[in-house]
């Protein structure tokens, strides 16, 4: 058979070869070259790579090498500081908390830290009260057994606070968190006498991690008998060599000071006759070991003394006064005022464990919005005003009989009908019209100073 005997190649045959060179050259990152003429010739743009959404780290959590999940686990805790997701993680409630418990319990000291994190994030943002009693349900027995195992980290301490701070619904619920803390700071109030010292900055961060239990708890609903040696223990604490461990001693005294419930936390005071004496003599003491560490932190001329000095100065002139200075800071053009010890607590503590997500979660986390007392749409009053109306409605009372049956009156009577109610509700309206008229025409009339 010669050659053109043969028969020519097909249309379709063309385009198959013409696909598997594109394919080809595509797999080899270069850009399809098609002839002159093709009606198929086209530029290829490549596509920017789109950026994961928060249901993608979420499977990476079902991952069995440990990294993965820790790099899902940075991953959510980076999306939730931009944006909250609260309609995601109501719906995927149950996922993120298990997942997380999870990585608690058979991840690295790394995959650990990040999944409390999440799980105080998770409490802090939803809003079921349901699903709130569940995690701290959930967490607060693998926190206390990991605590008394000695195994403790400044993480979990945090977020044993969180939780029992957001997922309490009563009293008895918060005590309960931080009856757990208390234990761990002073193992001697339950007689455990083998427990090892603990280091300043996990003492420090157990210590605010209490205080901050305690910023939700009213006065009159603590328990007479679980705190009376707070007192004693925080005194005794502003001797103690770390600087920090002092400062957050001579805080937990003006926020016990703020309670109005000082029996409470000090035995001595409740068992003596004479309360106010022992009232003064405490806040004497307190204020001369204050000033002390006022003085030593002066001397040292390093950045950290600088905010410890601040503090201390803080504290000194709430007991001279029993009056907070407060603080404010502005969000989203707004300002946040604080006037008290206990928010000043809770702003430190929450402000520490929400790092950069702060801002975004006091913008849009109802929860923190209420607790602050702060409201980011709120437009400032520009100045006083000027005008207050003080007119009363006017009215006018007319009777109008009921339309008559149409099927009985004839053509001309329905006529009739219609002209005679439209007169009458004309006539009302010019009355209306004219009491307006007159009343305007009276205060244009009054002189005002």
């Amino acid at each position: 058979m010669s050659r053109r005997d043969k028969a020519p190649a097909s249309s379709s045959r063309k385009r198959s070869q013409k696909s598997n060179d594109i394919l080809l050259r595509r797999r080899a990152g270069r850009q399809p070259v098609l002839a002159a003429g093709d009606d198929e010739s086209y530029e290829e743009v490549p596509r920017p790579s789109q950026p994961k959404r928060l249901y993608h780290y979420l499977e990476m959590l079902y991952e069995k090498r440990g990294s993965k999940r820790e790099e899902a686990l940075a991953s959510i805790i980076e999306v939730l500081a931009c944006r909250l997701e609260n309609d995601y993680l109501e719906e995927k409630f149950a996922t993120f908390l298990y997942r997380g418990l999870n990585s608690l319990k058979i991840g690295s000291s790394k995959e650990k830290q990040l999944s409390l994190h999440v799980i105080g994030l998770l409490a802090i943002i939803i809003c079921c009260e349901d699903k709130l009693s569940e995690v701290r349900r959930e967490l607060l027995s693998v926190l206390s057994n990991a605590l008394k195992s000695g195994t403790t980290t400044l993480k979990m301490l945090n977020c044993l606070a969180i939780v029992g701070f957001f997922g309490s619904t009563n009293s008895e619920e918060t005590e309960s968190a931080m009856q757990i803390i208390w234990e761990f700071i002073d193992p001697e109030s339950v007689n455990d006498v083998n427990t090892k010292k603990h280091s300043p900055e996990v003492l420090v961060a157990a210590i605010y991690s209490w205080l901050f239990l305690l910023t939700s708890m009213e006065g009159w609903r603590l328990s007479h008998n679980s705190w009376n040696g707070a007192v004693c223990y925080f005194s005794n604490l502003l001797e103690h060599g770390d600087k920090l461990v002092r400062v957050a001693a001579c805080e937990a005294l003006a926020l016990i000071y703020e309670t109005g419930n000082l029996d409470k936390f000090w035995k001595e005071a409740k068992d003596h006759s004479n309360y106010s004496h022992m009232q003064q003599s405490l806040r004497e003491n307190v204020l001369k070991k204050l000033k002390c560490l006022y003085l030593d932190t002066r001397s040292e001329n390093i950045p950290r003394s600088e905010n410890i000095t601040k503090k201390v100065c803080e504290v000194v002139n709430y007991f001279e006064s029993f009056q907070c200075l407060g603080t404010s800071l502005t969000i989203n053009g707004k300002d946040l005022k604080l006037s008290s010890w206990y928010q000043m607590l809770q702003l430190q503590f929450l402000k520490n464990f929400l790092n950069d997500g702060f801002k975004t979660h006091m913008k849009e986390n109802e929860k923190l919005q209420h607790l602050f007392e702060f409201n980011p749409r709120r437009i400032k009053n520009l100045g006083p005003e000027l005008y207050v109306s003080t007119t009363d409605k006017i009215t006018v009372r007319f009777f109008l009989p009921e339309e008559r049956n149409a099927e009985t009156l004839t053509k001309e009577n329905k006529k009739k009908e219609r002209v005679w109610r439209n007169s009458r509700l004309e006539k009302a309206r010019t009355q209306l019209m004219s009491k307006h008229r007159r009343m305007s025409e009276e205060m244009n009339c009054c002189d005002y100073d």
